[in-house]
């Protein structure tokens, strides 16, 4: 019931995806100065410097030549053809999949600590394509397709300087194959800011509902005959630090958890409460899903609660922080409630 690093729901990822050059960090970039909210900014060029001290990720850390010894061991490799005429061939080795991989878990652990998150991406292999889906599976996603031109394509990676010439035709379709967009756009037809407001309207007009019901587990509710002899057996004895107290309640704490224990003479039951973005919501949700209400929604100091049977007749205990969180003195007592 303390103030909380975790938030009531994930935030929203939006994944970029398009070939080299097709403008997708642009684009981005603009996205973030017109969205309502604040939305990080990242993708596969802000992960791929980290596989080198110096963060450069040019001719000397990738393999750019057929004949490079260490070339099928290199995190990212650029096969040129033997023979004018075919795009470059584009291959990583296991180190460069498993940074994806692990981009791919970076960005739902961004999302699922409440952050909202704008991320470019160039989606060449069906393996990363499904590795993302399941990474941000509970986490709300809108998929655009940046598409451009072929020749608009290859003009930019010219003028770029810091592209190998030929990328871009290689990654020209591999990159869109089996994904089913929210939208697309294409970046030789609209400039950045008037592709950015497209996309913008877009997630404006989306609903995100809270794919995953419960958001964390609040606190474990252990009822003791009496608050002072509660806290010295588990503050005092057991080593629990005292967040909070009031007359007939006290929070403590777990180190390795945001849950808290509440020791409380109310009840004479054991009990696990479960947050939720809204009590009154989760209600609903339950009661259509096949389970009972059992009393509620009630308001509590911080919000509103629910006690609920799933189809079992288990006991969950719902609630919400609407209203606020806890303000507490130097001595832990509660002195009020902070607005969110």
């Amino acid at each position: 019931m303390s103030p909380s690093t975790v938030p009531s729901r994930p935030g929203q990822v939006i994944v970029l995806n398009g070939a080299s050059s097709s403008g997708k960090s642009t684009v981005g970039r603009e996205l973030q100065r017109i969205l309502p909210r604040p939305y990080l900014f990242t993708g596969i060029d802000s992960f791929l410097p980290m596989l080198r001290p110096d963060g450069h990720v040019g001719m000397t850390w990738t393999a750019r030549t057929n004949d490079n010894a260490g070339a099928p061991t290199a995190p990212l490799r650029w096969v040129f053809p033997a023979h004018g005429g075919d795009p470059v061939h584009i291959e990583f080795g296991e180190s460069g999949h498993r940074l994806i991989r692990g981009m791919h878990r970076a960005l739902a652990a961004v999302a699922f600590a409440g952050n909202d998150v704008i991320v470019e991406h160039v989606l060449l292999y069906e393996e990363w394509k499904r590795d993302l889906v399941e990474a941000l599976r509970g986490v709300p996603v809108c998929l655009v397709g940046v598409h451009c031109s072929i020749g608009v394509l290859e003009e930019r990676e010219r003028r770029r300087g810091d592209a190998v010439v030929g990328q871009a035709r290689a990654h020209y379709e591999a990159v869109h194959t089996n994904l089913d967009y929210d939208i697309r756009i294409d970046t030789s037809e609209e400039e950045p800011r008037a592709a950015a407001e497209i996309i913008a309207k877009v997630v404006a007009s989306k609903e995100y509902p809270d794919v995953t019901l419960f958001r964390n587990i609040d606190c474990l509710q252990i009822p003791v005959p009496d608050l002072d002899a509660g806290l010295a057996f588990y503050r005092d004895k057991l080593g629990h630090e005292l967040i909070w107290r009031t007359k007939t309640a006290a929070g403590l704490r777990m180190p390795e958890t945001n849950a808290e224990i509440v020791i409380q003479t109310e009840r004479s039951q054991l009990e696990v409460n479960l947050r939720v973005a809204s009590a009154d919501a989760a209600i609903e949700r339950i009661v259509e899903a096949g389970g009972k209400l059992v009393a509620g929604p009630f308001d509590i100091q911080i919000g509103r609660c629910a006690v609920v049977l799933d189809p079992w007749g288990n006991v969950l205990t719902v609630l919400d922080a609407s209203k606020g969180y806890l303000v507490t003195d130097d001595a832990g007592n509660v002195t009020g409630i902070e607005s969110r």
